[in-house]
């Protein structure tokens, strides 16, 4: 029996199969954006030959099959998405137009935001006219203070449906705190248009902050109809060819739950979650207690962190969930950071200053890099990397896509080395030196703007180009150890199948210290209680999940919380305020630094609570097989890492053929038919009982 994970990235569509024994497979085609289901498939059927069965055998010993998808992404990224009509409180009606003062930066790159003369906000998804205000209003209490009647409800609805809407979305002022209206206009909206998919902002955002509360409940609504069709699509064709178990979603907040019940705007960005599930289950086999996760896929470079053995989500640092295609939104979702810097990232001229550039524009898998030989005209980091010889032409894709050295080289020549007035070798050393300096800094960034400290964490680097790159990113960003991770080019396809069924609730419950403990233990019993309803509609018992608890808090005063773990609710009847004080400037001054305490003689205020609930699926074991003889390189490819040194020649290693704790002196490359990883000279690797490839940076620092 199997279990699958698939990840649908931006350039190439990911499988992985294990079987019982922990055994596994892999495979890899492009993705297909005009019709994602076809490149999955593609994927499949490599993944098949690859298990040594056809696709119709593979899924009917498949007992899971997961799934992270970007048919979400692509369509909220090109706005192909539904019609979306609004039900909004009366007088509220501009929200999605004015967005807030952040809207104009939010989702922007630094060098994005350098254009400030040329910045705008983003357009809305929802057309003006499309926009039906509703006389009713809540106060900050949850008080109706104008009741909404059921003749204004259909009133606004049938405005709605006058316009030919194809979705609703609904989000009433403080609806949070007494959901009764948008209950009742959803009730209206299914009545009156029951082929209508509605969108409700108590259920998907039920947190104060409403620009980012409306986003979310628009940008679900916008993207519903395509993400429920594709997932629709690729249930029957699975069906078809033999798969008896429900696709399981992945969700951007790190776990899977069935696909008719993912929220559709918890299926966004949720590709680059299953790398960083992939990293909490590694980091646990390794003992590994604080991860940095690094993705170097086609398109982008992703970064999040495993913190005390838990992915961390975007609320527990920022109080706002995230930023989804320049929206701000309130969805939880795992920390994760993207730049564009991946394999077909661009590099350009830059005739302003007379430099290289590199990003963030993308070639994408069509038409790609230009050694593809699609029509791709411009350099990618792709083409770098052939230039140097770090890839094997021979066996690029397993040999099975042809590769056009000669073009790499003319348009490296052309776009970068003439205008510079320098050789082919020297730009492309140039631009894998930008992209490794790219990656560092936004690993710096990223942990500094979390008060964490980088040399507490060792560093995970997993994807297409991740191995390639992270001897060099991992040595300037100051991190002890990379690990070069086994099956990289498919570890997101791996967290995917090795993700646990998760569902979280959480509500906003506003109080200033000394908070009603009582309250407290109310509010948290009747979100338990709907956290066990969603796992009882998929079949889970409530002994089998795992629970954790969460209190938003800030000082008084201040405009966004940090969420604090707690043991669970009886803890606070135990510790009451002292404790609970205590473990929010624990955490506080984790985060802003020991300066911070000079904040200590503010009150504190609670602005939400949440309960995460997980349900963990059996795992098979990832340690692999030890080769029965000593491995010795397999070839020399001559390959560039210095312009002074020029191009030496390097040992490659076959992929499987090490034995657990052999060292490898750098330069070294260790590859298979998807990937290459890269031990760099003066570096030495030591292969682990995982087939992980370890890179020890305190070794060689003084």
């Amino acid at each position: 029996m199997f279990h699958v994970g698939v990840d649908v990235g931006g350039t190439f569509t990911d499988t992985v199969a294990i079987d019982e024994a922990g055994h596994l497979f892999v495979g890899k085609a492009p993705t297909t954006p005009e019709r994602i289901v076809d490149g999955v498939m593609a994927s499949l059927a490599d993944l098949a030959r690859n298990a040594g069965h056809d696709v119709p055998a593979l899924l009917r010993k498949t007992t899971l099959f997961g799934h992270g998808t970007t048919v979400g992404t692509n369509a909220l990224v090109t706005r192909r998405g539904a019609r979306v009509g609004l039900l909004i409180t009366a007088g509220f009606e501009d929200t999605p137009f004015i967005q807030r003062a952040v809207g104009r930066l939010a989702g922007l790159s630094d060098q994005e935001m350098r254009r400030q003369v040329s910045l705008r906000q983003p357009v809305p998804l929802v057309e003006r006219s499309c926009i039906a205000g509703v006389i009713e209003r809540v106060d900050m209490n949850g008080r109706a203070l104008i009741p909404l009647l059921p003749d204004e409800a259909e009133r606004a609805v049938r405005a709605l449906l006058g316009q030919e809407v194809e979705a609703i979305a609904v989000c009433l002022l403080w609806s949070f705190l007494n959901p009764a209206h948008e209950r009742l206009l959803a009730e209206t909206a299914r009545r009156l248009a029951p082929h209508l998919p509605v969108s409700l902002s108590i259920e998907l955002a039920p947190k104060m902050r409403e620009n980012a509360r409306c986003n979310t409940v628009i940008i679900d609504a916008f993207v519903g109809g395509v993400v429920k069709g594709y997932l629709g699509e690729l249930q029957q064709r699975l069906a078809l060819e033999g798969l008896r178990p429900s696709v399981a979603s992945m969700q951007c907040f790190g776990g899977v739950t069935a696909a008719h019940y993912a929220s559709p705007v918890n299926t966004i960005g949720s590709g680059p979650v299953g790398g960083v599930m992939g990293s909490k289950y590694l980091a646990r086999l390794l003992d590994e207690n604080n991860v940095i996760t690094t993705d170097v896929g086609g398109t982008t470079f992703d970064v999040s962190v495993i913190w005390q053995g838990e992915e961390i989500m975007a609320r527990e640092f920022f109080g706002a969930a995230g930023v989804m295609s320049r929206f701000e939104v309130q969805t939880p979702r795992v920390d994760i950071q993207s730049i564009g810097a991946g394999g077909g990232t661009i590099a350009w001229f830059d005739a302003a200053s007379r430099s290289i550039k590199f990003g963030p524009d993308s070639a994408g898998s069509r038409p790609g890099p230009v050694f593809y030989g699609q029509g791709g005209t411009r350099v990618t980091l792709a083409d770098a990397w052939l230039i140097l010889g770090y890839l094997d032409p021979e066996r690029f894709l397993g040999g099975r896509m042809k590769v056009d050295a000669a073009a790499a080289e003319a348009a490296m020549e052309a776009q970068l080395a003439r205008p510079l007035g320098m050789s082919v070798i020297e730009a492309a050393l140039a631009v894998v030196a930008l992209a490794n300096h790219h990656m560092s800094d936004a690993i710096k960034v990223y942990l500094g703007a979390r008060g964490l400290d980088i040399g507490d964490f060792v560093m995970f680097a997993f994807g297409g180009g991740g191995p390639m790159h992270a001897s060099a990113y991992g040595e300037l960003a100051g991190v002890k150890r990379t690990y070069l991770v086994a099956n990289a080019e498919v570890f997101s396809a791996l967290g995917v199948a090795l993700a646990d069924t998760k569902h979280k609730q959480q509500v906003t419950l506003l109080a200033r210290e000394p908070f009603d403990l009582a309250r407290l233990g109310a509010s948290f019993a009747g979100l338990e209680q709907r956290l066990l309803e969603q796992f009882e509609r998929e079949g889970t018992p409530p002994e089998a999940i795992r629970k954790r608890y969460f209190l938003d808090l800030r000082y008084r005063g201040q405009v966004h919380e940090l969420s604090v773990e707690i043991p669970d609710p009886q803890w606070i009847a135990g510790q009451g305020m002292p404790g609970i004080r205590s473990s929010f400037e624990r955490k506080y001054r984790a985060v802003y630094g020991g300066a911070s305490v000079s904040a200590s003689h503010s009150s504190l205020e609670l602005v939400g609570l949440g309960v995460d609930g997980v349900a963990e699926h059996p795992k098979p074991s990832l340690r692999r097989d030890e080769p029965a003889a000593k491995a010795a390189p397999k070839a020399y490819r001559s390959a560039c890492f210095d312009l002074r040194q020029g191009f030496q020649r390097v040992p490659v290693y076959a992929d499987g053929d090490l034995r657990p704790q052999r060292e490898i002196p750098g330069p070294a490359f260790v590859q298979n038919d998807y990937r290459t990883m890269l031990v760099l000279p003066a570096q030495t690797a030591r292969m682990d009982g995982f087939g992980n490839l370890v890179v020890d940076h305190s070794a060689q620092r003084p």
